[in-house]
């Protein structure tokens, strides 16, 4: 029930670790939005059911843009949420279920209402490019196309992440996207615990091959089942970004930290 991807065995050392189990997670879901034209930010928790509370460091949501992680990007670029769960649980038992997009402080009543990117899995086409989500060998990433909002460069990304603990999540069929990468089958070889415990040796591997830092953590080895029943359930994540109209402002930043 794992699943392996192939790296150099040279590169491969043992190393020992320690680890906590997740606390039991609760259901969460994000509220529908309806199909709108216009773009919107973020209400505090309004997007949590009533008396959910979010489990925490059971999934990790990174966006990642050629590879490297990035706060800050320039409106139009192609970047990857990543989604990667805390134990590398085979990917067939991960999914993303919800996601969507909304302004941070808008000035404007008409575009805070958060605009939805995936519906039950698939893309929902209503912010320029978005990706059928895709598994990846240690997760799962969604491809979108980044964008702005008129009254606001800072953005929130909200995505409802599904751990199936006792079988593979049911697999969605989408429908395919131009401009999005077509899907592949990945290299298998080490399992994905061997593979944590060699970018633990050397931690220079993560970089070349994108693996997210949290994943080097040291953590003692468990059975998948009981990984899987530690993380299984409903998970919220959230992750907020900077969209700038152009590459001077991007360096302007990424040098001061401030907007022009």
């Amino acid at each position: 029930m794992s699943s392996c991807i192939s790296i150099p065995y040279r590169e491969f050392h043992e190393a020992t670790s320690s680890t906590t189990v997740a606390p039991p997670t609760i259901k969460v879901s994000l509220n529908r939005s309806p199909e709108i034209s216009t773009a919107g930010p973020p209400a505090p928790e309004r997007h949590v059911a009533a008396g959910a509370s979010k489990s925490k460091g059971a999934v990790s949501f990174d966006i990642f843009h050629n590879g490297q992680p990035v706060e800050a990007v320039v409106v139009g670029t192609k970047i990857t949420l990543s989604f990667t769960p805390l134990y590398a649980i085979p990917p067939d038992y991960m999914s993303v279920q919800e996601c969507q997009v909304e302004p941070i402080d808008s000035k404007y009543e008409w575009e805070r209402e958060p605009l939805p990117i995936i519906r039950e899995g698939c893309q929902a086409d209503l912010v320029g490019l978005v990706c059928p989500p895709k598994r990846s060998e240690y997760g799962v990433k969604i491809t979108v196309e980044s964008f702005r909002y008129q009254s606001t460069p800072h953005v929130q990304y909200s995505c409802l992440v599904r751990i199936c603990p006792f079988a593979p999540c049911p697999s969605t069929k989408c429908e395919p996207v131009e401009g999005c990468p077509s899907e592949k089958r990945f290299a298998r070889g080490l399992s994905l615990e061997e593979i944590r415990r060699a970018l633990e040796a050397d931690p220079k591997l993560a970089s070349q091959i994108g693996i997210p830092p949290h994943m080097l953590a040291n953590r003692p080895a468990h059975s998948v089942e009981h990984q899987l029943l530690a993380l299984g359930g409903e998970h919220t994540v959230k992750r907020r970004l900077v969209v700038v109209n152009s590459e001077d402002q991007l360096r302007y930043y990424v040098r001061t930290g401030d907007l022009m």
